[in-house]
């Protein structure tokens, strides 16, 4: 059986935004080649390249990836935000990146540190413990980046879920529909309340109902990953938000949004945990 590891060619993360040689060492042995960090349980795969390229892949039937274009890419943010709200994100340099820690095939606390342009650095935590990833974090010196406030943050992107390059005739349309509406998306919110969307829901056309007061959990069941659920959980001082591109359906593509609150937390304990079960 080929490993889905044999394919470096991974979605570049925020934090391999260039195309400079990164500092951090990597495996070289199959299946981690090219590697800084891997773990591997029955249900999913966690990697992390030398260039800080990042990903969850589930895995289905047989020990069998359940399908390259459903990879779940985990990006560490860096984001300027503007006096209207907006958010830039800041491109991470990845010939900066730096750990006193080796690279290995079974991790469990790993210490990262690099450099934005503009000279803000930062530094990035991982931890893995009985099959759940852990990843925190916090910014350490803002450079010249002070016009705007700056923050520290991670982001897991599903992709679409049913991709189709072929135009659905009116039978795959009634198909698909009935796929999304049993797909599940359940949200614990900061306040304990609960709200259960699914594939097809929209929440940016309601963010309150979406993100607030801010979410602590978020479990994710989508068929197209063969039975597999994700859990996202958000520790005390920090919280979890979602966002789509053009207020799309969640199907189309979902952005799961972690942020600590560093006012709150300054010794960076806050953690984004994650697993898939």
């Amino acid at each position: 059986m080929k490993s889905p590891f044999c394919r470096v060619a991974l979605v570049t993360l925020a934090l391999a935004g260039g195309s400079a040689i990164a500092e951090l060492p990597s495996l070289g042995e199959r299946p981690w080649m090219g590697y800084f960090l891997g773990t591997k349980t029955r249900d999913f795969s966690f990697g992390l390249t030398s260039q800080g390229a990042g990903v969850i892949i589930p895995m289905g039937k047989g020990d069998k990836e359940v399908a390259m274009k459903l990879r779940v890419p985990v990006t560490v943010l860096i984001e300027e935000v503007l006096p209207d709200g907006r958010t830039i994100v800041k491109k991470i340099l990845p010939e900066t990146l730096e750990s006193n820690d080796p690279a290995t095939a079974k991790p469990s606390k790993t210490r990262i540190r690099g450099k934005v342009t503009g000279g803000a650095s930062f530094e990035v935590f991982f931890e893995v413990e009985r099959g759940t990833i852990a990843i925190g974090g916090r910014l350490l010196e803002p450079g010249t980046l002070t016009k705007n406030p700056l923050r520290f943050g991670v982001r897991a992107t599903f992709p679409e879920s049913y991709p189709s390059t072929m135009k659905p005739t009116k039978e795959a349309a009634k198909a698909l529909a009935k796929k999304l509406d049993g797909d599940r998306y359940g949200v614990l919110w900061t306040d304990g309340k609960r709200a259960k969307f699914n594939g097809a829901d929209k929440i940016e056309a309601d963010p309150k109902r979406g993100n607030a007061p801010g979410i602590a959990r978020l479990e994710v069941e989508v068929a197209a990953y063969q039975g597999k659920a994700f859990e996202f959980t958000a520790s005390a001082q920090s919280n979890i938000t979602l966002s789509t591109r053009l207020a799309q359906p969640l199907g189309k593509g979902l952005m799961v949004n972690w942020y600590p609150d560093p006012a709150a937390d300054p010794e960076a304990r806050a953690r984004l945990k994650f697993t898939v079960k």
